[in-house]
């Protein structure tokens, strides 16, 4: 009786455990069972960040790569070569404007139209505190003077008026720009060494004159004689009697600055765009002298005050410089086109002798 009672309690006691052993192998199952997903899943995350990066530096078109680098790989990369690739046209495009002068002036800003003035000064190689625009102690580009074999030149003299074939003196002046000057002497001075003298007295100021100024300057002839000086026809007139004076005034440079405009300046400038210039100036004019003959001497009494604008400007009054700028604004835009960079010269005057 008793053994019947033990057999149903020890059956019950096995089935327990029995569902106890279940549950256990069940519940550590679903603990496994997430671990493996989870590592897959890193594994495919990581798979496509590489594949830009190994394919990236094998495209063979360079624009279609930098385009999918930009969205794809590293931004820090990439980008600086765009930034550094982006400026490359912009140099090959300044050289434009100045390759084709003739564009230039079309461009140039008419800024203001000023009110129609007389002619400030009568002409501008006279006006008052303007004789140290250039002066004595200036660097120049001269740099050497030597004989060459005489011979005769075709030399125009003032005094007659006529130009005379005669047997000058003849030397080459040589100037640190690469520009050279054969300067015709007349033989009146007597001797080689007397004609030589009488040259280096000028050849100091005229290489003071910027390279744009002397371009155009084949020879230079040199006379006897108190007669004006004279541009044009590449050549420098001179004549020594009135260039002394000029020293004595103070304004040999200025003159020359004057008359270098006529022979470097005129055959290149005078036209549609500078009568456009000076039409939006109201056809105001700097000096009588210019205003009395616009088609030859507008430029060469312009220009020497548009340099003292531009680059003497410590050296002349402030009312001076107000005035350049309010007669003739258009006509200083137009200079700027073509001369906004001109190069200083470099040797200065040996002042121990």
């Amino acid at each position: 009786m008793c053994c019947r009672k033990l057999i149903p309690l020890i059956f019950i006691t096995i089935l327990i455990t029995f569902v106890t052993a279940c549950s256990e192998t069940i519940s550590n199952t679903s603990e496994v069972g997430p671990i493996v997903p989870t590592k897959l899943a890193t594994v495919d995350m990581k798979l496509p960040t590489m594949i830009p990066v190994q394919h990236t530096p094998t495209a063979t078109l360079e624009s279609t790569s930098t385009s999918i680098a930009q969205l794809i790989s590293t931004p820090t990369e990439k980008p600086t070569a765009t930034s550094t690739s982006t400026p490359l046209p912009f140099p090959t495009l300044t050289p434009d404007p100045t390759s084709t002068p003739t564009a230039v002036p079309t461009a140039t800003p008419i800024s203001v139209t000023p009110p129609s003035v007389p002619p400030p000064f009568t002409g501008t190689i006279w006006i008052p505190g303007t004789s140290d625009i250039l002066n004595t102690y200036d660097p120049t580009f001269f740099r050497s003077l030597k004989k060459i074999t005489d011979a005769p030149r075709e030399m125009f003299d003032r005094r007659t008026g006529t130009f005379d074939t005669v047997n000058p003196f003849l030397f080459e002046a040589d100037f640190a720009d690469g520009l050279k000057i054969e300067v015709q002497v007349n033989s009146e001075f007597e001797t080689p060494d007397s004609a030589e003298a009488a040259a280096l007295i000028y050849l100091y100021a005229v290489g003071q004159l910027p390279t744009e100024l002397r371009q155009e300057v084949d020879t230079i002839w040199l006379h006897k004689g108190d007669e004006d000086f004279g541009g044009g026809n590449n050549n420098l007139l001179i004549h020594h009697e009135r260039g002394l004076t000029y020293i004595d005034q103070e304004v040999l440079e200025e003159v020359f600055l004057h008359e270098a405009s006529h022979t470097s300046l005129d055959p290149h400038h005078y036209g549609e765009e500078w009568e456009k210039a000076r039409s939006a100036d109201s056809n105001n004019y700097i000096s009588i002298y210019a205003k009395d003959n616009p088609d030859r001497e507008d430029i060469a009494e312009t220009f020497p005050m548009y340099y003292a604008l531009r680059y003497k400007a410590s050296r002349v009054s402030t009312d001076l410089l107000r005035t350049i700028q309010n007669t003739v604004p258009n006509r200083i835009n137009y200079f700027d086109q073509f001369f906004s960079e001109m190069e200083p010269a470099p040797f200065a005057r040996d002042t121990s002798k």
